[in-house]
């Protein structure tokens, strides 16, 4: 059956589904929990106002609004997506604030002190320093995205590597479970390991990633 697949061109669709739906879900938790941990993170008041609030929100799983979601978007592509998001944005969001607050405050002041304004502080120092920490909350979003997506696809679904492999354990069919479990896995190594190639490249001036550079 896993040939057959293949050969029917079911496979490489079902795939393509999939990766549409944890890209835009990634994408969209992504930018969302950047921006908002930039805000809190920068900002005394806005920390004061949305954090408590955020905190709470992320204190619900995200997967206990399955029935929810269908209820307000209906069975169709939106609350997938949105399930995807909503496991994506806490880990990005509190990697942001917790990076953009661990900057070391000499730095901040001493760019003051070359008189550079509140945007040039924020762009050369604030968020280079934050950066490491984004990356290591990004990484971990993208796993917890592919989990996430496992779920969202069973949502009356008809199409997706979530719905294949439901389909496949109704059939009894062992090999396409299997298979769709490997595929699984290689695809989140596959985004963990680009990731980390990207990581390597906006850090490659931090001194611990120029140590294990001149190491290797």
């Amino acid at each position: 059956m896993t040939i057959s697949l293949v050969n029917r061109g079911q496979l490489q669709h079902h795939i393509l589904v999939s990766l549409q739906r944890v890209a835009l879900g990634f994408a969209l938790g992504a930018v969302t929990g950047l921006a908002l941990g930039i805000i809190v993170g920068l900002s005394i008041a806005a920390r004061q106002i949305a954090d408590l609030t955020v905190q709470m929100v992320r204190t619900v799983p995200h997967l206990a609004l399955v029935p929810l979601m269908i209820f307000w978007f209906g069975i169709g592509e939106e609350p997938r997506i949105l399930l995807v998001a909503l496991g994506v944005v806490f880990s990005v969001y509190i990697n942001t604030v917790s990076g953009i607050r661990s900057v070391d405050p000499k730095l901040v002041e001493m760019g003051r002190s070359y008189g550079l304004s509140k945007a040039e502080l924020i762009w050369s120092i604030i968020l280079p320093g934050a950066l490491q920490q984004i990356l290591t909350g990004i990484r971990y979003a993208l796993g917890v995205a592919w989990l996430t997506l496992v779920v969202a696809e069973t949502i009356a679904s008809r199409e997706g590597l979530g719905f294949l492999a439901q389909d496949a354990r109704e059939l009894l069919r062992l090999d396409v479970i299997v298979l769709v479990i490997l595929i699984y896995a290689v695809a989140g190594w596959l985004a963990d390991f680009l990731t980390r190639l990207v990581e390597a490249r906006l850090l490659s001036w931090h001194p611990s990633y120029s140590q294990q550079g001149s190491r290797t």
